[in-house]
């Protein structure tokens, strides 16, 4: 892939070399988008179809630029739906950035920074935290929310935006077990990935009604009431097929 040169402040800002171990899938533009989104924004996808009403709302706020999507199993599939079906963007970039060593390559960080539109797919938020939070790529996404740029994520991806999260250390847990023993081994919580201003104090469950997720969710809420991280916490079920999105109105 080429190197952009965005221009920011005076000097060029050139793009960091893509390190060869990275595997990423680039559709259209693989140059720098040189625009200022309109956001900040977030979108909440609760799982299975992709909601194509939520990527067409982020199309003004992206401004034309350039989407991100973050993954660590999988492959391109939101690359042709994203830039063709929807539209409205420079390019496609997917990272599959699956190890602690690849969230801190320059190269991930960069791209992450200066997209308008950053999606993290379904898969595993366990490997979602265990190999992004603490690393250059939870700033770089804070960096392009400050920007004014989109966040969004379906399932595990929606699992990891709010300020609190349910982590999934030990594999899923179900409703039954969290209200029967919210510290039992599976409830495995975690906080401070992200902090994006419009999810303080929140946190988020997915494939809510399909999987019968009220009852953990309650257990979650109840769980960090208790253990005092946070004094109001919202929690936030969204049903497959389902998208809640927020702008920078709040």
């Amino acid at each position: 892939g080429g190197a952009g040169t965005g221009a920011t402040g005076g000097g060029a800002d050139v793009r960091p070399e893509k390190p060869a171990e990275l595997v990423s899938y680039v559709t259209g533009n693989d140059a720098d988008s040189d625009v200022t989104p309109t956001g900040p924004g977030v979108i909440l996808m609760g799982g299975g179809t992709d909601v194509d009403a939520a990527f067409t709302w982020w199309k003004p706020l992206i401004a034309g630029g350039d989407v991100v999507v973050l993954r660590t199993s999988g492959a391109d599939g939101y690359n042709s739906y994203l830039y063709e079906d929807i539209g409205g963007c420079d390019s496609v970039e997917t990272l599959m950035v699956t190890t602690p060593a690849l969230a801190a390559d320059p190269y991930v960080a960069w791209t992450i920074a200066h997209a308008e539109g950053i999606f993290m797919a379904g898969g595993d938020q366990a490997q979602y935290l265990k190999n992004w939070k603490g690393t250059p790529v939870a700033e770089a996404i804070m960096t392009a929310y400050g920007r004014g740029g989109v966040v969004g994520g379906t399932s595990a991806g929606c699992a990891v935006l709010g300020e609190l999260m349910f982590a999934a250390y030990n594999d899923t847990v179900y409703s039954d077990e969290a209200l029967l023993d919210p510290y039992n081994r599976y409830m495995t919580m975690e906080q401070g990935f992200l902090s994006l201003p419009l999810l303080t104090g929140v946190i988020t469950d997915t494939h809510f009604v399909t999987r019968d997720r009220m009852g953990r969710l309650v257990g979650f809420l109840g769980r960090i009431v208790q253990d005092g991280w946070a004094n109001e916490v919202v929690g936030i079920g969204v049903d497959e097929k389902t998208a809640i999105v927020a702008g920078p109105d709040g």
